[in-house]
């Protein structure tokens, strides 16, 4: 009898959080909204757990790889990303065949860029020179830039930043490459960009240079921000956020774009950046919620390498805002080399010992 009143409390539990989920992201879009799915106590996290974990045989990677190309992609994506790199040599097969499709092809760059391993690279870079015109060339880029950085790909990088052939709408990933990895090599290109007359490729020099720690771009990024493209307007809060404090970042920052993920974010970032041990802990739970990966690369490292890793269960365990981040989070964990314990009587994290 107390089992089955237990079973039912959990299930209209679980309706109650749905419920709040489905009103929450219908009024805000906000990721930092405080969930009351964060406040459950560790037995009732585990059982949620069990409730969504794969029941069954468990598919193939093969056969996991074809489903992303049709409606079950939703459950085998996160499937493959628990993997890890074990997956890539069956994404990246099919990722280059002939007969790909467009929308298998997204999907499976998707994959590769949460994996995140460095044998990816030479992968896209075969994608990216077969053929210049596809139409996932910017998403190639894109993933490309996520990736760990490699002499390979920084040479592709510099020949395609002095392309000028090159259409801008890729083009600009050079700069997305040059950025993301704090490259000094992408100073120059940075620099011959700032006086455009147009704001969005101002804007791409800035970003740049800002991510080179450059304080000089500070002015520029200001009056860029007092009337921002729409397409730039995030990209140009991300790098204020690279070179003020929280203090400067909110006198800077036009208040018309609070409401916006851009502000949220950078400036969460630039509170981190400023916080001490202990306060540093609260901004990386909300940052694991970013939908910056490079921030919940940030939170997840700082968390475990500062004895917080049993914080860190019920946001890798279960995600019913976004239930595949839950699975980017378990691929950071592991990224960081530690071990995650998933059975039915058990979710934990623990360090690998060598």
């Amino acid at each position: 009898m107390g089992k089955h009143s237990d079973t039912a409390s959990l299930k209209l539990l679980l309706i109650s959080l749905y419920y709040i989920v489905f009103i929450i992201g219908f009024v805000s879009s906000s990721p930092y909204i405080a969930f009351a799915q964060h406040k459950i106590d560790t037995e009732t996290w585990i059982e949620m757990r069990k409730m969504f974990r794969h029941k069954g045989p468990i598919p193939t990677i093969e056969e996991d790889v074809a489903a992303l190309a049709g409606p079950d992609a939703k459950r085998a994506g996160p499937r493959l990303i628990d993997r890890g790199p074990e997956v890539l040599p069956a994404v990246h097969s099919v990722l280059i065949s002939a007969d790909v499709k467009l929308r298998h092809a997204q999907v499976l760059f998707q994959v590769i860029r949460s994996v995140g391993d460095e044998t990816s690279v030479p992968v896209v870079l075969e994608f990216l020179k077969r053929d210049k015109n596809s139409s996932l060339r910017r998403d190639a880029l894109l993933v490309l830039a996520l990736l760990p950085a490699t002499e390979e790909a920084a040479a592709f990088i510099i020949e395609l930043a002095n392309d000028h052939n090159e259409k801008w709408h890729t083009y600009r990933m050079a700069f997305t490459w040059f950025g993301f990895h704090r490259d000094q090599r992408g100073r120059p290109y940075a620099q011959a960009l700032i006086t455009d007359p147009d704001p969005e490729k101002r804007t791409v020099g800035l970003f740049v240079l800002a991510r080179l720690g450059d304080k000089s771009v500070l002015e520029p990024i200001s009056k860029l921000l007092t009337a921002p493209p729409a397409n730039s307007r995030d990209a140009l809060m991300y790098a204020l956020a690279e070179i003020t404090t929280p203090e400067e970042f909110e006198r800077l920052a036009p208040s018309s774009l609070k409401w916006s993920h851009g502000y949220k974010e950078s400036l969460l970032y630039t509170q981190y950046l400023a916080a001490g041990l202990k306060e540093k802990i609260p901004l990386c739970l909300r940052m694991l919620r970013s939908q910056r990966a490079e921030h919940r690369k940030l939170a997840v490292s700082y968390l475990l390498d500062n004895g917080y890793a049993n914080d860190l269960r019920p946001y890798a365990a279960v995600d019913l805002e976004a239930p595949g981040r839950a699975a980017l989070i378990r691929n950071e964990i592991r990224k960081a080399g530690w071990h995650i314990i998933d059975t039915d009587e058990e979710f934990n994290i623990k360090q690998v010992i060598p």
